[in-house]
């Protein structure tokens, strides 16, 4: 087969995305070094090409126009070639200055052959179903409206938000499992998406548009849809399936929609999938700011990714204020009457969404052990007729303010995303991670924290470990970070593993933090473990859950603080096969006690598909 071409400049030499090494954005060998294209604009030059629609006399509108395609439209269009951003100051040649979410009214409707816009829905910061049908509109009958959105793929400091979420300032990402009921509520879009469809096999690969892009809504997947003409058909590609009127809104089942933050970690996100892979009658969907929304998406479930104000730049208020709308627009898409909220803090935007949408039943998830500083958080209960407190095995020692409101809680039992009985054995497990079967394997996992503390002492841990001969160290790795050569091929293992509790029966030993979800894991599932809490400032009194398990004689406790020695010793006490058989002997009694496991997500989700009435679930 000839060297694939690239059709804008004529350039065959191909180098990867911009990004960080590892980064699970960098796409290797698509990259034009001639004119800087990438797969998705040299597909939309072909299809435009195909079609003869690259000559001629006809008005474009390029917004946050790449240079690959805006050099070759200018030339061929002239004063008909329109290319227009918020920011025209960041470009190298003339822009005109256009705000989607203020400015498109001073365009006249029906003006242009041909609206194009790469990855820009995203990075609105209004409404972006009335921004797209805004531009629908501005498009002659019979032209064309060709867009390329951010799907969920996966999203931390600076350098990492270019990485991993593909850019700092994206507002939202979109999921494929709703686009119909989300974007496609404005647009005629697609039931599904296959390149070949729009250029022959052949040539995609003549032009290098990769495989891995051809099907299935991606970010180079390119929608082209043509103006319906007063009276005309749409000529669109497999049409979804629309029915005549709308369904009567009693046939649609009540959705559930999660709202969670939790950045770069999963504890809130992984409690509310806890509880929406156990309904069986209600579907669900999922906001969340966590960069690791991805596994909502792995899990089967549609997930809009909102960042931060932190990431986006935003100021505070505005921020809440656009919220607010992202979570309208979801429940109004998912005909969710529903929400359940899981983050300690409850964002202004979240209590305004609430009160512009007074009757959908709101839902707030708090565990306990909170520090006492964010006492001040109770008072949000005043948006949430319903609060729910997943119990702790460590409860008794909770001295947090949620104790003296416990009253206005409702109880149930531990939530857990996996229950122990349904993890693997310990074989299969140990299959499936490609470890040997009679070795020593201990897991690692204090690095995936903001706290440098515990990432050095991570860092200390691996050098111990590893300089034991006989021993297998297992790390997580998060799927945003990309894969990492181990420091040794043979017994250090780097994993990316979601939920890594399926495989926790591979583990003889667990080095973790006693976060929530981590520490009712370790404990139910009768794993030995050596606690090392994170005692950052905000995060839940971890502490005292390590101190409780270990008083038990269930865990064994190291703080960063302590000495070499007493590091050294704790290791060597882990490393003990009889103090193993101790520790799972005690966390088994720990259960026993309880009357046996029973998942509070459970509980949740049939209290969300019956009734919140009556005592506490506990």
């Amino acid at each position: 087969m000839d060297r694939p071409t690239c059709n804008i400049c004529g350039g065959s030499v191909f180098g990867d995305t911009r990004g960080e090494k590892d980064s699970a954005f960098l796409q290797p060998n698509v990259r034009c070094e001639g004119c800087g294209s990438l797969e998705r604009h040299r597909l939309i030059f072909e299809v435009l090409r195909l079609r003869g629609l690259l000559s001629g006399n006809r008005r474009i509108l390029h917004l946050a126009p790449e240079e690959c395609l805006a050099t070759l439209f200018r030339s061929r269009f002239g004063g008909g070639y329109l290319c227009a951003d918020i920011d025209p100051g960041r470009f190298p040649f003339a822009v005109t200055r256009l705000d989607l979410c203020s400015d498109l009214g001073t365009l006249a409707p029906a003006s242009f052959d041909i609206v194009l816009h790469n990855h820009v829905l995203e990075h609105v910061a209004c409404d972006y179903r009335a921004v797209a049908a805004g531009l629908h509109r501005l498009v002659k009958p019979g032209g064309l409206h060709v867009f390329t959105i951010a799907f969920m793929q996966g999203g931390e400091s600076e350098a990492e938000r270019t990485a991993r979420l593909g850019q700092w300032d994206h507002m939202r990402i979109f999921s494929p499992e709703d686009l119909q009921e989300t974007l496609g509520s404005e647009l005629p879009l697609p039931a599904d998406y296959d390149a070949t469809r729009l250029v022959s096999a052949e040539r995609l690969l003549a032009i290098n548009v990769p495989e891995t892009a051809w099907r299935g809504f991606n970010n180079n997947a390119v929608f082209l849809i043509e103006r319906q003409a007063d009276g005309e058909a749409l000529d669109i590609p497999t049409p979804a399936p629309r029915p005549a009127s709308p369904p009567p809104r009693h046939h649609r089942p009540d959705a559930v929609l999660f709202v969670s933050a939790n950045g770069i970690g999963q504890g809130h996100l992984t409690r509310q999938l806890a509880v929406a892979r156990r309904l069986k009658h209600r579907p669900a969907a999922f906001l969340t700011m966590s960069y690791s929304a991805a596994i909502v998406r792995d899990l089967g479930f549609p997930v809009h990714f909102v960042p931060h104000h932190g990431l986006t730049g935003e100021a505070p208020a505005a921020w809440n204020d656009r919220l607010a709308a992202e979570i309208g627009l979801l429940l109004e898409a998912r005909h969710a009457t529903t929400l359940v909220y899981d983050v300690n803090f409850v964002f202004d935007g979240v209590i305004k969404a609430l009160g512009d949408h007074s009757g959908v039943q709101a839902v707030w998830i708090r565990r306990g052990m909170w520090p006492a500083h964010h006492a001040g958080y109770l008072g949000a209960a005043a948006h949430f007729p319903i609060v729910i407190e997943p119990d702790d095995y460590a409860g008794a020692c909770d001295g947090g303010p949620t104790v003296a409101d416990r009253a206005k809680t409702r109880l149930v039992p531990p939530m857990l995303l996996i229950d122990p009985s349904e993890r693997q054995d310990r074989d299969a497990a140990r299959r499936a991670l490609g470890l040997p079967q009679a070795a020593t394997v201990v897991l690692l996992d204090l690095s995936r924290s903001a706290n440098r503390d515990l990432a050095r002492l991570h860092a200390r841990l691996l050098d111990d470990l590893l300089a034991r001969p006989d021993l297998h160290v297992v790390e997580l790795q998060s799927p945003l970070t990309g894969k990492t050569a181990p420091r040794d091929p043979a017994r250090h293992h780097r994993v990316t593993l979601h939920p890594a509790y399926a495989a926790s029966r591979a583990f003889d030993a667990a080095i973790v933090r006693a976060g929530y979800n981590t520490f009712h894991e370790t404990v139910a599932g009768g794993i030995p473990t050596l606690f090392v809490p994170d005692e950052s400032a905000d995060m839940d009194r971890q502490v005292d859950r390590a101190r409780w398990a270990e008083g038990r004689g269930a865990a064994l406790l190291h703080r960063v603080g302590d000495g070499e020695a007493q590091l050294s010793a704790a290791l060597d006490r882990l490393l003990r096969p009889d103090i193993r058989a101790g520790l799972t002997a005690a966390c088994a009694a720990i259960v026993d006690a309880r009357g046996g496991w029973r998942n509070g997500a459970e509980t949740l989700a049939r209290m969300l598909e019956g009734s919140f009435d009556g005592a506490n679930a506990e």
